[in-house]
């Protein structure tokens, strides 16, 4: 009973990857709405620093019991965020398992590059990506046999734990001699060790001081466990989205409905007629964190919905939403929460017993002005292949990123002309008072304040984190050096790049993340050895038909009929599948489909999202989101 149990299983879950497959691939417009629609967090056991973990774990659970009660609406009040220090917190870089063992790596953080090495399953090692010597790049050489960094340029290692240069191979003396070796400068030891750890399957860089300042800063974010749920994760590259955009972008469930058409947000949206049943926004430590709880029934989608039946009733249409289906929800809370300044959680919880059914972790590395990283966790009762998870999600992100790039033009050009304008008032005032040279006044922006029209109840989240921003991002390392020079550059008067840039998948997303490497390389074989065998077949055909029409010579006196090659066991073995017509037609068919399958499979990690998808998805919202009045 438990082997058959176990067969139907197994044949279950291939007829649900193949079907995903088939749609993604023959119905290119196909949405997988199981993908991060219905968020939570993540259950990894963390192998590196557990006392922080429970610390950290403790705080969370903190917040949770001071929580407001869940039948009012509530908002706590307005704290400052004087006291963030973007120096003094941990930074997701990139997943654990995108990372080959002993192998050097490039991330970015705040457009300064670094260098990190997976030296075993639950320890990494990080350096400034700049060898002292000459100022190449150390992600450019290896790691040794030894766990040190080795430089290609020249060959000299470096401690990966402290930054020491350890050997420099010109200054070694040989082996069978008694000269102690000649003393290794001071100066080659300039570079700088980095504190890393791996936190839940993710990599996390403090990139703001030595290991005695990263032990006592907040440490990255923990989740609760959840239980028997899968995690699948995703990365990918926004090398055009700056990442406060990207942060607010998947902090804003009201953009769901209309950019991805997915129905699923409206669970986290409120409305004029629904509010939030909780609001709380919280100092830790000297970080914060924002949580909002509400009712995960329809808002939008229910008032959409009265004005079509009020359109039929009048007679005017005869169009009807799908958006009737009933709310099933009544035990749960829709909770967003938000750890400034990169983490993000969404999940459905069940009130009563804590639990939830799906769940989404979103991580924001910021790559530096003008650019993103962004990598996610979505956890589910099945575990979904990884490849097929960068599909599903590469197809949901191709929806909007490119409206993110055109954002950013204005949003940063707006932000690069306060900027220019607060420095020349400090400068100013600098002059008539000689005390204020020694100070350097902290720069607050009120960019968004002034440009945004925040007018959605939902937008309560948005106006939280838009504040932040202003208040913080030009505190935030090299931030205006770096954009004001993007602007003088004339970068951002310039716009976005094409469509077929800012969505380029291969580049984002193909070249970090193994496992869609080793999809696509098995798509290619199988293309290869489609056309190959067919040929075979169509040979062997040829040689029996030959055969038939009375000419045995011509295929007993070709050297690839003769002798004991593999291309004459290839034709052997091949001759039941063509002496009948219909089954050589019925074998090229196969491998036909074969190989195309294989070649659309590949196409999907490349760039997809043309103008004509983006078309094709405002299509649908008359007719499924919102009815044009």
């Amino acid at each position: 009973m438990r082997i058959a149990s176990c067969l139907c299983y197994r044949q279950g879950l291939i007829l649900f990857y193949f079907s995903q497959v088939i749609l993604l691939l023959l119905l290119p417009g196909t949405k997988y709405t199981n993908a991060f629609t219905l968020p939570s967090s993540i259950s990894i056991a963390n192998k590196n620093g557990n006392n922080s973990n429970s610390h950290h774990r403790s705080v969370l659970e903190a917040a949770a019991a001071s929580s407001v009660s869940s039948d009012a609406t509530t908002t706590t009040a307005t704290i400052s965020f004087d006291t963030f220090d973007y120096n003094n917190q941990w930074y997701p870089v990139i997943w654990s398992q995108d990372l080959v063992l002993n192998e050097p790596t490039k991330v970015t953080v705040f457009d300064v590059d670094y260098v990190i090495a997976k030296i075993s399953s639950d320890e990494v090692i990080c350096l400034l990506d700049a060898c002292p010597h000459k100022g190449a790049a150390l992600s450019q050489g290896r790691v040794t046999t030894k766990g040190t960094f080795q430089c290609a340029y020249h060959g000299w290692s470096f401690n990966g734990a402290t930054g020491a240069c350890v050997e420099i191979p010109q200054i070694v003396p040989p082996a069978s001699t008694t000269t102690s070796a000649t003393k290794i400068p001071s100066r080659a030891s300039a570079t700088t060790a980095v504190p890393a750890q791996i936190h839940q399957g993710m990599v996390w860089i403090f990139p703001g001081g030595n290991l005695e300042k990263a032990l006592l800063a907040p440490p990255p974010p923990n989740n609760p466990d959840y239980g028997n749920l899968k995690l699948s994760t995703v990365i990918r590259d926004f090398p055009h989205i700056d990442w406060p955009i990207l942060v607010s972008n998947i902090a804003d469930p009201d953009h769901g409905l209309f950019a991805h058409q997915d129905k699923s947000f409206d669970m986290y949206s409120a409305s004029s007629q629904v509010g939030f049943t909780s609001f709380e926004v919280k100092k830790i430590g000297q970080s914060w964190m924002l949580q909002s709880k509400i009712d995960p029934r329809d808002k939008v989608l229910q008032v959409d919905q009265t004005y079509r039946d009020a359109a039929a009733d009048t007679g005017t249409s005869k169009k009807t939403s799908k958006n009737t289906k009933k709310n099933k929800h009544e035990d749960t809370l829709a909770t967003f929460t938000f750890h400034a300044p990169t983490f993000i959680s969404m999940k459905r919880v069940n009130q009563v017993t804590n639990a939830t059914k799906f769940a989404s972790v979103f991580y924001v590395c910021p790559v530096g002005v003008g650019r993103s990283r962004f990598m996610a966790g979505g956890m589910s009762s099945i575990q979904v292949p990884r490849w097929l998870n960068h599909l599903v999600v590469l197809n949901f992100l191709d929806q909007d990123t490119y409206l993110l790039a055109t954002q950013q033009k204005h949003v940063m050009a707006r932000e690069a002309q306060e900027l220019r304008e607060i420095l020349l008032l400090n400068e100013q005032e600098q002059k008539d008072d000689e005390q204020q040279q020694q100070q350097q006044p902290m720069i607050r922006l009120s960019t968004r304040r002034k440009m945004f029209c925040l007018a959605s109840p939902t937008e309560k989240i948005a106006a939280t984190i838009e504040r932040f921003w202003d208040a913080t991002l030009a505190q935030s390392p090299n931030r205006v050096t770096n954009l004001l020079k993007l602007d003088e550059s004339g970068a951002l008067l310039q716009g976005p790049p094409p469509r077929s840039v800012v969505l380029d998948r291969k580049t984002q997303t193909l070249d970090l993340c193994r496992d869609s490497q080793k999809t696509v390389r098995l798509c290619r074989r199988i293309q290869t050895w489609s056309r190959r065998i067919w040929i075979v077949l169509a040979v062997t055909k040829l040689f029996g038909y030959l055969q038939q029409q009375g000419l045995p010579l011509l295929m007993s006196s070709t050297p690839a009929t003769t002798g004991s090659g593999p291309l004459r066991v290839a034709l052997q073995l091949s001759k039941p599948l063509v002496l009948k017509t219909w089954r050589f037609i019925a074998t090229s068919f196969i491998l036909w489909m074969a190989s195309y399958l294989a070649k659309k499979l590949e196409h999907e990690f490349y760039y997809k999202y043309t103008d004509d998808f983006r078309k094709r998805d405002m299509n649908k919202i008359p007719k499924e989101i919102w009815v044009d009045k």
